[in-house]
């Protein structure tokens, strides 16, 4: 995959973020955006800066546990066929997303 697959609104926010409007923008934007697309972000999240992608992946967890069992699983599903197809070097990011830590 180039990394013109991972060239989405979202993950271009969160590459251009700089200041603290354009970090709230960002996170505005995970919150706000319909899950199904959120997870087919995920490898492009993956390949953000480390203060970004724990940013984006912290909000990611909150909106997962919010989530009913079921609808969680789905997701999960989903989740498992990104990490497939993704580059080796996110695969590790992506699925921790999916860990049950309390701490994160």
């Amino acid at each position: 995959m180039s990394d013109a697959d991972f060239d989405t609104t979202l993950v271009r926010r969160g590459t251009k973020a700089a200041t603290f409007p354009d970090m709230n923008a960002f996170v505005r934007e995970i919150r706000e955006r319909p899950l199904d697309k959120l997870i087919g972000d995920l490898a492009g999240l993956a390949r953000l800066s480390d203060t970004k992608y724990m940013l984006a992946r912290q909000i990611v967890q909150q909106r997962l546990r919010a989530l009913p069992e079921i609808e969680r699983e789905q997701l999960c599903i989903f989740a498992d066929e990104i990490v497939r197809a993704a580059a080796p070097e996110d695969v590790e990011r992506i699925r921790s997303i999916f860990m049950q830590d309390s701490t994160a």
